[in-house]
């Protein structure tokens, strides 16, 4: 713990949620053995954890070299850019694990339930209705905004640290961290498959998704990700997250909240389009975002005052 205490917060978060993915990976892979099952996904997950184990070493070289490094000088901000960084690329890290063991943790699935509330709400199914909509150039569009989420969530910590406005940046990375690791803890409470795997099952769809080139790469991309991204739909982070970018975009950086908000309006309307998520899941997803303001500047607080005691 004194070593931990060291650590900023958002260090702090992704030591013990590593620790947490850690566990949970090991007996995933413990079970399969026993069992007898040999699975490539879940071994993946060992791989991925080695990953996240380079990249916390290399948070802690950097921890110690900006020790010896002189104040200013340009290797310490460059040092200091990539201390900021890789916390973000170790919280994506841990979240692909969570596709390979939540399951193991929680087999409860609820997006029935969840295509029952859809239903309730709204006659019917949006992800359904939205196939009236589709072609292979929408198809691409859509695919080219839901992609740019991976931009969209670090561009508030990366412009304030551009200006200089290190706190304020540092504040942002913290929030988003949080609001990640809350949508974790909940993908975890309530597995839901997203709707292009729940519905496809059914065979509800009567349209297929094909487009162009960045289709095929973002498809080629979730073929990657462990069984296909299987158990983390509810709550959306892509609503989360890029909801609370822009709520921070208009606290420290107001004039690049107009240019953001041209990111996220789309990148929204995608996750229905390419059914990767019900409308509820948006809903969920920015509900996080009040629980992520109140509760970020008091954990932070917390953390400093532990580190001081």
């Amino acid at each position: 713990m004194r070593h931990l205490r060291r650590l900023r917060p958002e260090e702090g978060l992704l030591v013990l949620g590593f620790v947490v993915s850690s566990l949970v990976t090991i007996y995933a892979n413990v079970d399969l053995a026993t069992r007898g099952v040999s699975s490539r996904r879940i071994e993946g997950g060992l791989v991925r954890l080695g990953a996240v184990v380079v990249l916390a070493g290399l948070v802690l070289w950097i921890h110690r070299y900006l020790h010896r490094t002189d104040a200013g000088s340009r290797p310490r901000q460059i040092a200091e850019f990539f201390r900021m960084a890789l916390p973000f690329a170790m919280c994506i890290a841990v979240y692909t694990n969570l596709h390979d063991t939540v399951r193991f943790v929680n087999p409860n699935d609820v997006h029935g339930q969840i295509a029952a509330v859809e239903e309730w709400l709204f006659g019917g199914q949006p992800v359904v209705w939205a196939e009236r909509y589709i072609t292979p150039a929408r198809t691409d569009v859509f695919n080219f905004f839901y992609g740019n989420f991976y931009l969209v969530a670090p561009s508030v910590v990366i412009l304030l640290w551009l200006r200089r406005q290190y706190d304020a940046a540092r504040q942002v990375l913290l929030g988003t961290i949080i609001c990640f690791y809350s949508g974790y803890v909940l993908y975890v409470v309530f597995p839901a498959a997203p709707p292009r795997l729940y519905f496809e099952s059914l065979g509800l769809f009567s349209v297929s998704l094909k487009g162009g080139a960045i289709t095929n790469f973002q498809s080629a991309l979730i073929e990657m990700m462990p069984n296909h991204a299987a158990r983390a739909a509810f709550p959306s982070l892509h609503a989360g997250v890029s909801t609370l970018s822009l709520a921070y975009a208009w606290r420290y950086c107001r004039g690049f909240f107009p240019v953001l908000l041209a990111f996220v309006i789309p990148l929204l309307v995608s996750t229905v389009y390419l059914r990767h998520h019900w409308v509820v899941d948006l809903l969920a997803g920015m509900a996080l975002v009040p629980w992520v303001l109140w509760i970020t500047p008091r954990f932070d607080r917390w953390w400093r005052g532990a580190a001081a005691a």
